[in-house]
């Protein structure tokens, strides 16, 4: 649990200094009744133990101030929270080894009608764009709410030798709008990033800048990558009449997500790709955040009051205030 408002925490001071108060006027009533009472009657008039509920009020209000000054001070605990905006950008790999059947009918055919079910699926809130990862990376749709644009494009997919995965993160990255609100303000906000990339891909980069330099500007930006390898290690594909080993290759893509804060996912099937793209749906829309609890001790301390107050009616025949 953390506070808002550490500070007002001091004011908690006051509690041992009512206990002392409370203590020493026990003291004083007794000695007071002690002046006007004969001895045998003074365990009567201010007997040595007060009666039980006496301390069980003053107890209670100790309490009562306790929790208040707890609940100014604005506790909050760790929660979750719903995502109302962000921007998604999905990029897929279109090179030649897409074109791979390892995964019926083939990796592109598969890759894009998941990709299709999950720009549906994103809340009405969230923006998507979408970009190539072919020897030449390219924005296709830029970012925006028109989910039919975005499906359209992935329909019109055209495979090209070579895997440009470095530019293709600079080419998102690119294409993220640098206005949006910051999500870290306003109530039960979060510092989970808004904007997120979405790389598919079956390979490794063989043109263009390195991974490592997209991966830094990608970190700098605060922009995670998450990633998702798609394909399996036997698969081969024909280019240029010849038959080409394709695998997967795991260990790039899975770095590009660890060191700028993404998911990494390995699918090597159409199945496991829908259910890789459920969890990423689930993992963008609900973001941790501190979840403010200050109602909780404002309830708290009515409760505490409202017992207080019945004991002391019960007992003396009069509010605990009177």
């Amino acid at each position: 649990m953390t506070f808002a408002h550490p500070g007002r925490l001091g004011l908690l001071v006051v509690v041992p200094l009512l206990a002392v108060a409370y203590a020493a006027g026990q003291v004083r009533r007794r000695r007071a009744a002690a002046a006007f009472a004969m001895a045998p009657m003074l365990s009567r008039v201010a007997p040595r133990r007060a009666g039980w509920w006496r301390h069980a009020v003053a107890a209670a209000f100790l309490a009562v101030t306790t929790v208040a000054v707890a609940g100014a001070a604005q506790p909050s605990v760790a929660g979750e929270t719903t995502k109302e905006r962000a921007t998604v950008i999905v990029a897929i790999d279109v090179s030649d080894s897409m074109a791979a059947t390892d995964v019926e009918p083939d990796r592109i055919t598969a890759a894009t009608a998941a990709a299709r079910a999950f720009v549906r699926d994103l809340p009405n809130g969230f923006e998507v764009g979408l970009v190539t990862a072919g020897a030449s990376p390219s924005v296709l749709v830029a970012p925006t709410s028109d989910r039919q644009l975005v499906e359209a494009a992935l329909r019109r997919l055209e495979l090209s030798p070579g895997t440009a995965l470095g530019e293709a993160i600079f080419t998102a990255l690119a294409a993220v709008p640098t206005d949006e609100p910051e999500s870290g303000r306003g109530a039960g906000a979060t510092t989970e990033p808004s904007s997120t990339i979405v790389l598919l891909s079956d390979g490794e980069t063989t043109t263009g800048r390195p991974d490592s330099e997209a991966v830094e500007a990608a970190v700098e930006a605060g922009v995670p990558v998450s990633t998702i390898a798609f394909g399996t290690d036997d698969a081969t594909v024909v280019s240029q009449g010849q038959t080409v080993s394709v695998p997967v290759n795991r260990a790039a893509l899975r770095a590009i997500a660890e060191v700028t804060g993404g998911q990494f996912f390995a699918a090597a099937t159409t199945n496991e790709l829908r259910s890789v793209y459920d969890e990423i749906d689930a993992h963008l829309t609900v973001a941790p955040a501190r979840v403010d609890v200050a109602h909780w001790f404002a309830g708290a301390a009515l409760l505490l009051l409202v017992i207080a107050s019945v004991v002391a009616l019960v007992t003396t025949s009069r509010a605990a205030w009177a």
